[in-house]
């Protein structure tokens, strides 16, 4: 028995070493037998280039860049990904054509969302994108939203209004982008930010409810890219590891929450307007209400042709407008502000500029055609987001076989677009580690050369409403205000650099200008 034992225990290793070196000898024949022998790291069987990539996919595709060129490959376990960095690479992956071969957004598809930003199903996205274009860039919207902007702002600057006041200014604006959000997707106040203010000392228990929901709401959506970075880059078979599992479980906790969170949001309303379609009639022209009446007899264009959106798939769709949405602005004012309050000389203009198109009235509101005035505020957002871009890499999957730099390569082949170093190319960009707003001032900037909100087809559909919600909280603070950094010292913002760039904190001092 002893020896049988013995003898099977030697088998059982052998054909365990057997299958070992058969998926590595498969590996690397698949390996080297690939399409187009683009250059990249060498990778390992199983983990591909994962050992090497971590957590911060955006830093080793710099890295790489500068050993291998504009062009190159990684591995993700045993899928080729090809990192693209340079506008001349891009001509096919960011054509507006809806017929692109290169749609899907294949390399986070653990999104199961049938909404805007991971939607891969082109027929449902052309909807969902079309309605929600039709509610957030008309120009009744956008005037009315830049009007909330300054609502939201009036209401809440009374603290700093006569004296010193020094804050986070992340926090703030993470508090400041969910009142604007929830206002406007739902048309309900959150008041999170005059909370962040002064404080939950609130006699009313249902508003105290909602202010509590509203933090929530601020803390998951801050969870939604690093869940994403995790997702997308963590093998399954790791997650169920010590170290991994705990952190895969917050974050699904987190998502769930979210999700619900919207659910409960959207089956109230629908049976507020299922309400009022027997009585008043009193529906609403926000984003939510517009998706909820899309193919209903409410719906001004409805013809019986298509169902209407359920309730999971407005759920998708008003998570997309209001989470990255709320990240990408955040992050971009942040680094505006830092910006500004480290080059003088620019915010000095800026307020030139303020004044030129204002006047000295620091009362004056702010209209939506003000804003298209402000052409060297606009050189201002897009210098700063090209030294701190949000969007690092950006993912492309190609549907068909497809030839790019050259190279032929199958269908299925994933494809990431280096953003961030596309906008530090010297070839492009004269001395592109300073921040000089005039290179966007009657400049010609190269095709693809700078693509802050992705390109394409899937240009990010929320950058007229993130740029009018900046523009005009920018000229709000700035024309009454000085703002000072705490940390005068550090050379660049605290940030995470990951497949997004997000702001850490940033202390703030503001203080009356008159």
């Amino acid at each position: 028995m002893a020896f049988t034992s013995i003898v099977l225990e030697i088998n059982l290793i052998t054909t365990i070493n057997v299958l070992i070196l058969l998926y590595v000898l498969r590996y690397y024949y698949k390996y080297f037998t690939r399409k187009s022998r683009i250059p990249g790291p060498f990778p390992l069987p199983l983990i591909g280039n994962l050992h090497q990539i971590g957590l911060n996919p955006a830093q080793y595709a710099k890295d790489n860049h500068k050993k291998y060129g504009d062009m190159f490959e990684v591995w993700v376990g045993s899928k080729r990904s090809v990192i693209l960095c340079h506008p001349s690479l891009l001509d096919q992956v960011y054509v507006t054509n809806s017929q692109t071969k290169f749609f899907p957004r294949g390399a986070i598809k653990y999104v199961k969302s049938n909404g805007l930003a991971f939607n891969d199903d082109l027929t449902s996205w052309k909807r969902n994108r079309k309605i929600v274009m039709q509610s957030i860039s008309s120009h009744r919207f956008l005037k009315d939203f830049t009007q909330l902007v300054q609502s939201l702002f009036n209401e809440n600057e009374s603290y700093w209004d006569k004296k010193e006041y020094q804050f986070d200014f992340v926090e703030w604006m993470k508090c400041f982008m969910t009142d604007i959000i929830l206002q406007t997707v739902t048309n309900k106040p959150s008041y999170c930010l005059n909370t962040y203010l002064f404080g939950e000392n609130q006699d009313d228990p249902i508003r105290l409810e909602e202010i509590k929901r509203s933090f929530k709401f601020t803390k998951a959506s801050g969870t939604f890219f690093p869940n994403m970075l995790f997702q997308a880059f963590v093998p399954e078979i790791f997650k169920n590891l010590p170290g991994y599992y705990h952190l895969n479980k917050k974050y699904k906790k987190s998502s769930d929450w979210l999700n619900q969170f919207m659910l409960e949001f959207i089956s109230k309303r629908r049976n507020e307007i299922n309400n009022n379609m027997q009585s008043d009639g009193n529906i609403g022209s926000n984003l939510l209400d517009n998706l909820l009446t899309l193919n209903t007899p409410l719906d001004p264009n409805y013809d019986g042709s298509e169902a209407p959106l359920t309730d999971q798939e407005v759920c998708s769709t008003i998570t997309d407008v209001s989470v990255n949405g709320t990240e990408t602005t955040i992050n971009m004012t942040c680094y505006t502000i830092w910006l500004l309050a480290k080059h003088p000389k620019v915010t000095a203009h800026f307020r030139k500029e303020i004044s030129e198109i204002l006047g000295d009235d620091l009362s004056r509101q702010i209209s939506y055609e003000d804003l298209e005035k402000f052409t060297y505020l606009d050189a201002i957002l897009k210098e700063s987001v090209r030294i701190y871009t949000v969007v690092l890499l950006s993912p492309r999957v190609s549907t068909q076989a497809s030839i790019v730099g050259g190279n032929h390569l199958e269908a299925n082949t994933t494809f990431f677009v280096g953003h961030d170093i596309i906008h530090k190319l010297p070839e492009f960009w004269e001395n592109p580690d300073e921040f000089i707003p005039e290179r966007f001032l009657n400049n010609e900037i190269a095709k693809n050369a700078f693509i802050p909100f992705g390109g394409g087809t899937r240009i990010c559909p929320g950058k007229n409403i993130s740029n009018v919600l900046m523009k005009t909280l920018l000229i709000l603070l700035l024309r009454k205000y000085d703002v000072e950094l705490v940390d005068k010292v550090s050379e660049k913002p605290n940030f995470k650099y990951s497949l997004f760039s997000q702001c850490i904190d940033m202390k703030i001092v503001v203080r009356p200008r008159y």
